[in-house]
């Protein structure tokens, strides 16, 4: 009797995942026995073929084929002619079906009229903590229940998934359609899906939500996904043999590309886009010839596509700049249309963006009627697989002012910046659980509302206290993190306090911490991070600076229950000396504290980050001028420690949790290259006879975000271990006799202090390829402060070198060059840098362009 369904399962190593897989077959309402299920093995090093066997010899319905490995597309035409059913699915073997599977696809398939394609739901399923969220993107299409839908007639309702899809298999099989085998990366359901529709008379979809497609979000999947983003062919291949031979076959045939298609290759290029502003791909250095390609795949591909689908491209929300890149793509070069931008209120300003491809346009800007320079211009370039696709000039200009604009040679009118298009398919309601259970799913809902809610009370309660209003006006305050305090802010917070007691000046930590206990009997006025208090406090604030911009300093408090207006002051946590940008650009800094002369050129010049002149200021790190008061207190014989202080490694920490030093663990820490070299270099025998011969201490002190590990590491006796939480940092840099680091900017630290540095980099192009940091401006090699050693004997040699003689003379000078002022007044600096940013100049001075800072400048003033 020929089944109904045919379930053809690629398999690479998938072997732990199988159980849940086959489980969830075997639980199907509508009848394990009825499906025909073909698992193809592509190869795989490890037990899933004989996983799969010892299954399929439970079951007559089961067969395995075997062959070498292809890819998806590959294995998933391997069981393509084997199929017998009247439907064929395609889902992956680390996934689940919902029980109710089949049964709903059987009720969709027995319908009249006979849909082409049936449709379920994705739901994201986070394996680590059994989380499941609706929330992918096309969710939407579910929100109002089961729909069917002619693409023709709805072209926004795409169907880019047959893993969890059904298409006929009579349809396949006569037209011999196969999945593109050369596309190992990306696009092969898109493709497969496009083909088959084309086939069809008229492309009409059955969606239904009760098809549920728990979608694995493996643990492991960080790496994977990263390893494919760095692949040059995920994005040529893409268009070179996913979208062009579709459109050439459509023009062979003398047929226009349909609007869901058009639609569906759009929905393809806008995540790339969006994909292109996160590290997953902009941590990636990519080889030029495949720039060289895409400079040629991207307008062909874009011939076929009508400007209108990309300007009213409804299918996910997209940034108007987006759109903006792939119009002026698909007509080689040229203008956008010229944007009225944010505005600076408290300083008077409005900015203006010009986007433009190609040359960067010649500008003449009017003041009412008065030709003049924009107090401030920002250069940012707008990415695409790491590489600018438009141009953007940001132009500040007095916001009270009648501006007129000439770009190139023609006058542009400003307008108002594009409303968002409105997605067709608004988010449906998000499902966050821990587990599958819907019961606990409701738990869970109501425990986090119950939470929440109590919460937002007592802080509107707060908010509108008269007492509070009068208490916390016109505040400045100060953070470092939510845990701890020594650093920057703390160092801003007490000079503040001494020098300009006439300021509001708070400082938050969490109450009960060490640094809470220390800063309350020093006098300190403390606020408890979290509590009602802060969010009264951030409600009247007129500042707010902190060394860090992680959420919970910029998203501490909800926006829409706690109004607020103040200044954001980000005073960095260190130097930065690789490019950042995809972490920074998404915030709101209105002033930005940088401290070398190649930084500050760096962040403002023609570079990734949206920050310029306007916001940037060259005043060096508060806490600078801390260790260098303490430094001068500092007896030589006091300086008695090798300091071993590595940065962290994105792809070895969790998520952050209740607390910003409160982060998941990831597995594998201990067999990583992080864990063996430190631990090797913390038990190494010569580096234990130097220290002794010197008379110096070792001192092992990892980033906060390695806090879950520190139990991991097994250290030798005459090493101690410190974590931030209990050491005042400060005093390890200052007592530092020579510091051995990795990447890290606390580098800088020491070369302010004139102290040997030692770079122990130990996996190179892991962390190049991993971390959240691209490399830029700086290179450790021409500009590092002390040598660079790949091996534990190298950098104890190193180690040895300079605690018997000393820095190197090239090193010293480049430590001269990073800081050619120290003076003690960068707290005065980012003081007036402060209150700068939330001051009004007279209508001349904000048409007046504003000069950049340099160090010269400021010596010269001292």
């Amino acid at each position: 009797m020929q089944p109904e369904f045919t379930v053809v399962s690629p398999m690479y190593n998938v072997s732990r995942y199988l159980p849940e897989y086959f489980a969830s077959l075997e639980a199907q309402t509508y009848g394990f026995e009825r499906l025909e299920v073909i698992l193809v093995d592509d190869g795989s090093t490890d037990d899933t073929a004989e996983v799969a066997e010892a299954f399929a010899a439970r079951h007559s319905n089961v067969q395995v084929v075997r062959k070498a490995n292809g890819g998806q597309a590959s294995a998933r035409n391997a069981g393509l002619p084997l199929a017998t059913g009247t439907w064929l699915t395609f889902p992956d073997p680390d996934d689940v079906l919902d029980k109710d599977y089949f049964a709903v696809a059987h009720d969709a398939a027995s319908s009249a009229p006979l849909p082409a394609m049936i449709s379920g739901r994705l739901l994201m399923w986070h394996e680590n903590d059994s989380r499941v969220e609706d929330n992918h993107a096309l969710s939407g299409r579910f929100r109002d229940g089961d729909s069917t839908r002619n693409l023709d007639q709805h072209p926004s309702w795409i169907q880019a998934h047959v893993t969890s899809g059904f298409v006929q298999t009579s349809i396949v099989q006569d037209a011999e359609l196969r999945f593109p085998e050369a596309l190992r990366l990306r696009f092969e359901d898109g493709s497969f899906v496009s083909q088959y529709l084309l086939l069809m008379d008229a492309p009409v979809v059955a969606f239904r939500s009760g098809m549920k497609y728990l979608y694995r979000q493996r643990s492991d999947s960080s790496s994977t996904i990263q390893a494919g983003s760095a692949n040059p062919r995920k994005y040529t291949d893409t268009i070179r043999y996913g979208y062009l031979p579709i459109i050439d076959a459509l023009t062979a045939q003398g047929r226009s590309v349909p609007r869901w298609l058009q639609n569906l290759f759009l929905y393809d290029q806008f995540w790339i886009l969006r994909a292109s502003q996160g590290p997953s791909v902009r941590n990636h250095m990519f080889p030029e010839d495949m720039y060289a390609e895409l400079e040629e795949l991207l307008p062909r591909f874009l011939d076929a596509i009508d400007a209108e689908r990309i300007r009213t491209f409804n299918v996910m929300p997209v940034a108007p700049w987006m759109r903006e890149a792939l119009l002026l793509v698909k007509q080689r070069h040229g203008l956008a249309p010229v944007y009225w931008g944010a505005q600076d209120k408290k300083r008077g300003l409005r900015s203006i963006h010009i986007r433009f491809r190609g040359d960067e346009p010649e500008f003449e800007l009017r003041v009412n009627g008065k030709v003049t320079d924009p107090r401030f211009v920002t250069r940012t370039g707008l990415e695409y697989v790491g590489r600018p696709i438009l141009s953007q000039l940001t132009l500040w200009v007095p916001d009270d002012s009648d501006i007129g604009i000439i770009v190139g040679e023609e006058s542009r009118q400003i307008i108002d910046a594009p409303p968002t298009v409105r997605s067709a398919f608004p988010p449906a309601p998000k499902l966050v659980a821990r587990g599958i259970s819907p019961t606990r799913v409701g738990a869970a809902l109501k425990r986090r509302l119950t939470r929440s809610g109590s919460m937002n009370v007592a802080r509107r309660v707060a908010m509108a206290d008269p007492r509070k209003a009068r208490r916390f006006a016109n505040a400045w305050v100060f953070i470092d993190r939510d845990v701890d305090a020594g650093d920057s802010a703390e160092d801003m917070y007490w000079w503040v306090q001494e020098n300009h007691p006439e300021i509001n000046a708070w400082f938050v930590v969490r109450k009960g911490t060490k640094d809470w206990k220390r800063m309350s009997a020093r006098g300190a006025r403390l606020v408890d991070y979290g509590s009602a208090d802060f969010g009264a406090l951030l409600h009247h604030a007129a500042h707010l600076a902190s060394s860090h911009a992680d959420r919970f300093i910029t998203d501490a408090v909800p926006r829409k229950h706690v109004p607020t207006d103040y200044v954001f002051t980000f005073l960095q946590h260190g130097v930065i000396k690789g490019d950042i940008s995809g972490w920074l650009n998404s915030k709101t800094l209105h002033v930005f504290v940088t401290s070398t002369q190649d930084e500050y050129d760096y962040v403002t010049g023609d570079s990734p980050f949206r920050f310029g002149t306007k916001e940037v200021r060259l005043t060096g790190l508060p806490r600078f001028d801390a260790l260098l008061e303490r430094a001068a207190d500092m007896a030589p014989d006091d300086r008695d420690l090798v300091v071993v202080m590595p940065t962290w490694r994105d792809y070895l920490v969790g998520g952050m949790q209740k607390a910003s030093n409160d982060r998941a663990r990831v597995e594998g820490f201990s067999g990583s290259a992080y864990a063996r070299s430190i631990s090797g270099l913390l038990h190494d025998r010569d580096l234990a006879d130097v220290l002794q011969r010197t008379g110096r201490r070792l001192v092992f002190m990892p980033h906060p975000n390695m806090k879950p590990y520190l139990a991991d590491f097994d250290v030798p006796a005459h090493v101690e271990v410190r974590s931030y939480e209990d050491t005042d940092v400060r005093e390890m840099i200052v007592r530092a006799a020579a510091l051995v680091t990795d990447y890290s900017s606390i580098a800088f630290n020491a070369a302010y202090l004139r102290t040997p540095v030692v770079y122990f980099q130990f996996d190179q192009d892991e962390y190049q390829a991993n971390h959240t940091e691209r490399p830029a401006y700086f290179s450790y090699e021409r500009d590092g402060f002390g040598p660079v050693a790949q091996s534990v004997a190298d950098t104890v040699k190193s180690v040895s070198s300079a605690l018997i003689g000393g820095i190197e003379e090239t090193y010293l000078d480049r430590m001269e060059l990073a800081f050619p002022v120290r003076d003690g007044r960068n707290r005065e600096r980012v003081f007036r840098a402060m209150q700068e940013a939330a001051t009004r100049r007279p209508l001349d001075e904000r048409s007046t362009p504003a000069r950049a800072d340099h160090w010269e400048s400021v010596r010269g003033k001292n």
